[in-house]
C-alpha cells in the first residue's frame, strides 16, 4: 500500500494497515447492497497513498475510483489501475480534455464548454469519450442548477463522441443528521435524473452518496456510491457512533530525552516553562510532516502506553512532549502521534478537535517526505 516496511524509520512514518481498509470497504460495501462502490481516492487518498489504497481495494472488487484531477488519474493509470477513473474536478481547457481521453477517464462537466473541448477532443481522436454530469442540487460548488437542464439537455443529445455515462449531485449537510437538506436534495438529485432520462439520455453510473449518505441510508433511485472519509476509519458524522477501524497511524521516534528543573524553558520563545522537575522527549516530527504546529499546548500523542501532552511549540522538525520523570520512554522508542499501535489508540479525531479543525484536513496534510509502510 505504500513503501515498503523496511524503509528508515528514523524520524517519522505512516502505518497503513491494509486489513483495517478492507474491512471498513467490505462495511460499506454491506450498507450499499447491491450498489457498485467508487472508492474516493483524491488528495492521495486523503493522505493514505493513492496507488496502494487503489490497489488493494481494486483487489477487493472495487467498481471505480474517483480523483480530482486528470494527473491524480495518470498516476493511478501508470501503476496498473484500470477500473473507470472519475475526475470530480472537471477539465478546465481544451488541452486538458486531451489529456483525459488519452488516460481514458470520465471528467465531470458543469458546463457546456467543458463538454465542446471533450466533444472537440473526442472528433479529433476519432474515439468517444465518457464524462458524467453534475448536478448542483446545493452544495453551491459545481454543478449544473436544475433550472439549466432545459437548456443543456439538447446538447447533451447532439454530441457525438462525447458520451454521458453518469449523472451525480454531493450532498452539503448529510453529516448532520438533523438537517432538511439532505432529503430535499435527494428529491431534487431524483427529478434531475428524471429528467435526464426523459430526454433519452441513459447514464449507466447515477450516485449522489458520499461516506455520511451511505451511513444514513443509501437514496434508492442510485446505483452507486461514493464513500470517501469512511474508508479510512473517519466516523462521517457530527453524532458518532458509525464505527470504522482507523487505517493510518503517524509514529514518531523519540530521539532525545532529559529531564529539566522546574522554570527551564522548552523551545521557540519559552513558550513552554516546566511548573516542577519535568522529563522531556523531542520526537522527530513536526509542521513539515504535517503535525499541525497548532498542537503545542493542546494535544497529547501516545507514548509508554500513556498519553503524553505535547509542550511548547510544535517546529519544523521537531515535536517536545512531557512526562513524568520515571517514564522509561528513551531515544529510538516510537511515540503515537495518531491511529493505533501496540494496544494503545490515540484517535486522530482528538489531535483534529485540539487544533480547531477536522480529521480529513489532518490526514490529508502527511506530508511527503513520511514515509507510508503498509501492515
Amino acid at each position: 500500500m505504500g513503501e515498503d516496511a523496511s524503509h528508515s524509520q528514523s524520524r517519522a512514518w505512516a502505518e497503513v494497515a491494509t486489513g483495517a481498509l478492507l474491512r471498513n470497504y467490505r462495511a460499506i460495501r454491506g450498507r450499499a447492497q447491491d450498489k457498485r462502490v467508487i472508492g474516493v481516492v483524491k488528495a492521495n487518498a486523503y493522505g493514505h497513498g493513492a496507488v496502494g489504497v487503489a490497489r488493494a481495494l481494486a483487489g477487493a472488487g472495487c467498481d471505480a475510483f474517483a480523483v480530482i484531477s486528470v494527473e491524480e488519474a495518470a498516476e493511478l493509470r501508470a501503476a496498473g489501475i484500470r477500473q473507470p477513473l472519475l475526475v470530480l474536478g472537471g477539465v478546465q481547457s481544451a488541452d486538458e480534455a486531451a489529456r483525459a481521453l488519452e488516460q481514458d477517464v470520465e471528467p465531470v462537466i458543469s458546463r457546456a464548454e467543458a463538454l465542446d473541448w471533450l466533444e472537440a477532443a473526442a472528433a479529433r481522436t476519432g474515439r468517444d469519450c465518457r464524462f458524467q454530469l453534475e448536478i448542483d442540487t446545493g452544495m453551491g460548488r459545481l454543478g449544473v442548477r436544475p433550472a439549466e437542464l432545459a437548456e443543456l439537455l439538447p446538447r447533451l443529445a447532439r454530441a457525438r463522441r462525447a458520451k454521458l455515462s453518469g449523472v451525480l449531485s454531493h450532498l452539503a449537510c448529510a453529516d448532520d443528521a438533523a438537517s432538511p437538506e439532505t432529503p430535499r436534495q435527494r428529491k431534487q438529485f431524483a427529478e434531475a435524473v428524471a429528467r435526464l432520462r426523459a430526454a433519452g439520455l441513459t447514464p449507466d453510473w447515477v450516485h449522489l452518496d458520499n461516506s455520511a449518505g451511505v451511513v444514513r441510508g443509501v437514496s434508492p433511485e442510485c446505483n452507486a456510491i461514493r464513500p470517501g472519509i469512511a474508508l479510512y476509519g473517519v466516523d462521517p458524522t457530527l453524532e458518532g457512533g458509525h464505527a470504522f477501524e482507523p487505517v493510518m497511524s503517524l509514529c514518531a521516534r523519540v530521539i532525545h530525552a532529559k529531564t529539566v528543573a522546574a522554570g527551564t524553558p522548552i523551545g521557540y520563545a519559552g513558550a513552554f516553562r516546566a511548573a516542577r522537575e519535568t522529563r522531556i522527549l523531542t520526537l522527530a516530527v513536526g509542521y513539515a510532516d504535517g503535525l499541525p504546529r497548532a498542537a503545542g499546548g493542546q494535544a497529547s500523542v501516545g507514548v509508554s502506553g500513556r498519553r503524553a501532552p505535547i509542550v511548547g511549540r510544535v517546529s519544523c522538525d521537531l515535536t517536545t512532549v512531557a512526562v513524568p520523570t520515571d517514564d522509561p520512554a528513551q531515544p529510538g522508542d516510537v511515540a503515537l502521534v495518531f491511529g493505533r499501535r501496540a494496544g494503545q489508540e490515540v484517535p486522530v479525531a482528538d489531535l483534529a478537535r485540539a487544533v480547531g479543525t477536522i480529521s480529513y484536513e489532518v490526514l490529508v496534510r502527511i506530508g511527503p517526505r513520511v514515509p507510508r509502510i503498509a501492515t
